[in-house]
């Protein structure tokens, strides 16, 4: 399995039949093979983990899938104003939060994000990935202690739904704009899933790949260090 990392959230990740791409809004693509399947997941509308561009795969490739999360609608005269074939709606699945997919060469769930859309786990070919889109525990300093208990909660209750599950690959938060907060997200996640992940890459940090080395030296960050990816050294990660 080859991981990319091509920008923010963006993430694709390379099989033997499949490319499941994540959250794509900018960075390079490469060409990929026509005769694999293609599948486009976008968690939300955010203009940085959805661009419109992803459609123009659809021009590309024959066998091309977009599941999107279900905040992202698309009318046909929308379509038609940005030049899209309405066509793409035939490859279209919307998927809101707690919701299961199952389709003969992949299955896929949903979670509840704490922010917008949804988080997605899937398995394909037997891998097993987790993307949180923007599932995290945002503790903003300037919000009221309440704000901040409640999105704690929120957040701890879906996490807690994929405690134990075995993660081939889990693409996690850590915002540098939290400040000493920004790590509050992925300790929980690796608390309560980081030992049944092979490998975690963070994720949403607006290129302060710093932050990384800063998360490494915490309690936290040392313990679960052999898995934590470096996404700012390396671009392509094969696992």
């Amino acid at each position: 399995m080859k991981v990319t990392y091509l920008y923010h959230s963006g993430f694709l990740v390379e099989l033997e039949k499949h490319i499941l791409l994540f959250d794509y809004f900018k960075g390079e693509l490469p060409e990929f093979s026509k005769e694999k399947e293609i599948y486009v997941f976008a968690s939300h509308k955010h203009q940085d983990h959805f661009d419109f561009s992803v459609f123009e795969l659809f021009c590309k490739y024959e066998n091309i899938h977009y599941i999107l999360g279900s905040d992202i609608r698309l009318s046909d005269k929308y379509l038609e104003r940005k030049g899209v074939s309405v066509k793409v709606k035939e490859k279209l699945i919307h998927m809101g939060a707690d919701k299961s997919l199952k389709l003969p060469d992949i299955e896929i769930k949903t979670l509840r994000s704490t922010d917008a859309g949804v988080a997605f786990c899937v398995l394909c070919e037997g891998k097993s990935l987790y993307h949180a889109g923007d599932l995290n525990n945002w503790h903003w300093e300037g919000e009221t202690e309440e704000y901040n208990s409640r999105m704690k909660a929120a957040y701890e209750k879906e996490i807690d739904k994929i405690a134990g599950i075995h993660f081939h690959a889990a693409f996690v938060p850590l915002d540098p704009r939290l400040e000493k907060a920004c790590g509050y997200g992925m300790d929980y996640f690796l608390a309560r899933a980081g030992s049944e992940c092979d490998y975690v890459f963070p994720m949403h940090m607006w290129e302060k790949y710093e932050y990384i080395h800063v998360y490494l030296e915490t309690e936290t960050g040392r313990r679960f260090a052999d898995k934590i990816m470096d996404i700012g050294g390396k671009r392509e990660f094969i696992i």
